[in-house]
């Protein structure tokens, strides 16, 4: 197992089951960070007890960890801007408690493609469901003219051509992504306008474009996502306040922008595809790939 020279931002509010998966297929690859943050953000099951349970094995590998319990739920943007003011590594990856390793060398895949391009700021990999036959969830965001978020390849085949080559966007959800540490210098925070949870991670990716960055969607990196859970540890009605309050605050921020992306985006693309709808099967696969 190798130690690459970056560094893991996790938070977690509850959703212990989902953060014990996300642990066990990390500790599992061929690659861990250097350095890693662990915020239990107010969790109120065992996350606690999780946490407590997992960090000296993360040590005993070579992983420096630092972990913090806040005292409440700060949401995501404040948890994670105090994470990322701390990592010294030169590259950040941002991950939910509730995404998994499904690509086993998968930090130093993100490495060399930082590597072989200068400009690279943001770069995301492609998001299939736990369940097989393991669909697109995302890969790769795409913003209408109109403000709208639509979550590229989002129910097609994992193995889909048109999802198989690296793709320069506007946009990643960072569900899981690498960012470039340095950001935080040339480009700022997350905006805590978005209190507590989304479009702070697509208002940082039109940040970072803007000032020069290239933000990106690669096929060779893989990683499970549940979906939903993560957001959803605030209530089902508090999750769909936040989604209208703060997609106003982003087309009020960015409607300048809007008139640069297409028009044409696939209806599927915007729709919360249910499992059924997908075909996935009920039993968890979590395999590496």
């Amino acid at each position: 197992m190798s130690v690459c020279d970056c560094a893991i931002v996790m938070l977690a509010h509850c959703g212990a089951e989902f953060t014990r998966h996300n642990f066990a297929q990390l500790l599992g690859g061929a690659d861990l960070p250097r350095e890693l943050f662990l915020v239990d953000n107010g969790s109120t099951d065992e996350t606690a007890a999780l946490f407590a349970d997992s960090i000296p094995r993360f040590a005993a590998a070579g992983v420096k960890v630092t972990t913090w319990r806040n005292a409440e739920n700060k949401g995501c943007s404040l948890a994670r801007n105090e994470a990322w003011a701390k990592v010294t590594a030169p590259y950040t990856v941002l991950i939910d408690s509730d995404a998994c390793v499904r690509t086993r060398d998968w930090l130093s895949r993100f490495l060399a493609h930082f590597a072989a391009r200068p400009q690279l700021g943001i770069l995301g990999p492609k998001l299939v469901y736990p369940y097989l036959p393991h669909k697109i969830q995302c890969a790769g965001v795409g913003i209408s003219r109109l403000g709208r978020v639509s979550f590229r390849g989002r129910g097609a085949d994992r193995e889909d051509p048109r999802y198989a080559e690296y793709w320069p966007t506007w946009s990643l959800i960072s569900a899981c992504w690498m960012m470039r540490t340095d950001l935080r210098e040339s480009v700022g925070y997350l905006d805590e306008l978005f209190h507590p949870v989304q479009y702070e991670d697509l208002d940082l990716c039109l940040r970072a474009r803007l000032a020069g960055y290239e933000v990106a969607y690669t096929p060779d990196i893989e990683m499970y996502h549940f979906e939903g859970i993560t957001t959803a540890s605030f209530g089902q009605d508090e999750y769909k306040t936040n989604i209208a309050r703060n997609s106003l605050k982003f087309r009020g921020k960015w409607h300048h922008v809007f008139p640069r992306f297409p028009d044409d985006l696939p209806a599927e693309e915007y729709r919360w595809l249910r499992r059924a709808e997908l075909g996935l099967r009920p039993e968890l696969d979590l395999a590496y790939a």
